[in-house]
């Protein structure tokens, strides 16, 4: 398989972030207004699936960089804290209303 393919697939399964910037100009090319926003893509199962179905190579991660797996660690790690604070959230509620 392509090698950039590759990536853009393991990218999708994975989750990523990303940075969209929106600029407001003038009508004489004046930079007026700059936002900058971050925009996470969960993982994708349907890319899982395509990994798994074109014998996407299972070793990945051995060729990943210390960088790229820290920050998969880091995203990983993110992503479980806010999945346990929703349910931390729930079983208060819960008790709440059985006192």
């Amino acid at each position: 398989m392509n090698e950039e393919i590759e990536k853009a697939v393991f990218r999708r399964a994975i989750g990523y972030d990303i940075q969209e910037v929106t600029e407001e100009y003038s009508g004489e090319n004046e930079l007026l207004k700059r936002k900058v926003s971050s925009k996470h893509y969960p993982p994708d199962m349907t890319a899982v699936k395509t990994m798994i179905e074109l014998g996407f190579d299972k070793d990945e991660l051995k060729t990943m960089s210390d960088d790229e797996l820290s920050e998969l660690k880091n995203r990983l790690l993110s992503q479980l804290k806010d999945m346990t604070k929703g349910e931390k959230v729930n079983e208060d509620n819960n008790s709440n209303k059985q006192n």
